[in-house]
């Protein structure tokens, strides 16, 4: 199973005319940002994966690949990322016009250097380290609720998990009577799947490396932010 989202940055995209990054500025900028983590994000989710099925479900009963577990996950990510980077970025952040109370515009405004917050693509290439943190930060805060406990995918990953751990009732009793009883097994297998959840940010964190060097695509984004007007 394959995160739903545009590939490895290949976005090109028609320029259109604007004087700030609106309209289809946004959102080629937020699914750049949104294919780009498409591949640390798989990463982790199959790290998950195999922990979820290597520590917590017997070898018998590991019929789906790994990944399949956290089906509910991936497709909350799938639905709610868009939005809440696209808030994230525009207009939480970088919004409005960067023109100083004359109403000009300062050198290198809108492009392609403007050292204004603002929302133009210079500023978005002149404040790149921020842009690089709020989606870093953003998409680690989205993967973090989805993989707490009490949240609607957490619990849809939490049966599909004790369903195929418990193995059936006739895997559970042979000879007439319990392996272990069911109300400890369940909790051991709670407590496991939460340890493992709960890794998420720091797996990501670790494929993002030190200073964010593996999701950063600084060059190539800047590129492309400034092929808008």
């Amino acid at each position: 199973m394959k995160l739903l989202l545009v590939p490895l940055f290949v976005l090109v995209a028609a320029p259109v005319a604007v004087s700030a990054c609106e309209g289809e500025c946004i959102v080629a900028i937020t699914n750049a940002f949104l294919g780009n983590y498409s591949v640390p994000i798989q990463s982790v989710l199959e790290n998950v994966a195999d922990q979820i099925s290597a520590k917590l479900i017997p070898s018998h009963s590991q019929t789906s690949p790994p990944l399949k577990y956290l089906a509910p996950l991936i497709d909350a990510y799938n639905k709610a990322a868009y939005e809440a980077l696209e808030n994230a970025i525009f207009p939480s952040y970088f919004h409005g016009k960067c023109q100083n109370a004359d109403g000009v515009d300062p050198k290198g405004c809108p492009n392609p250097d403007c050292p204004v917050v603002c929302g133009t693509p210079g500023s978005l290439v002149h404040f790149y380290a921020k842009l690089r943190s709020i989606a870093y930060e953003e998409t680690s805060k989205m993967l973090v609720a989805l993989s707490t406990p009490g949240s609607d995918s957490y619990k849809a990953v939490e049966r599909a998990v004790l369903a195929d751990a418990g193995g059936g009732e006739h895997n559970r009793r042979r000879y007439g009577r319990a392996v272990a009883p069911m109300s400890r097994q369940a909790d051991s297998l709670q407590d496991g799947l939460r340890a493992i959840m709960e890794e998420i940010a720091k797996l990501l964190e670790e494929a993002c490396g030190e200073g964010l060097a593996a999701c950063s695509w600084e060059v190539a984004m800047k590129e492309f932010i400034l092929s808008f007007p």
